[in-house]
């Protein structure tokens, strides 16, 4: 049992950091946390990569939700194969 929670907990982690976020304040997409968009723009001439601060910091306002879930459901697969060692 603590291991399906623990699979579901990083799972979900997992769909928290993919899943793309968008803001209000530009319409380009922003991509997820772990898989950024770039945005780039062209510079005396010369286009450039880099990221716009607002998705910047949108993507970032979700990382510390999908790292909690994702440590929570880590330590759930620890705990499962910590008690299943003890029994065996």
């Amino acid at each position: 049992m603590l291991a399906v929670i623990g699979a579901l907990g990083v799972a979900f982690a997992l769909v928290l950091l993919l899943t793309p976020v968008s803001t209000h304040i530009i319409d380009a997409p922003c991509g997820s946390v772990l898989v950024p968009t770039k945005v780039h723009y062209s510079d005396a001439g010369e286009l450039v990569f880099a990221n716009t601060p607002s998705c910047r910091e949108v993507r970032m306002a979700r990382l510390p939700i999908g790292v909690v879930v994702g440590a929570a459901g880590l330590v759930f697969v620890v705990a499962s194969l910590a008690t299943g060692r003890r029994r065996a």
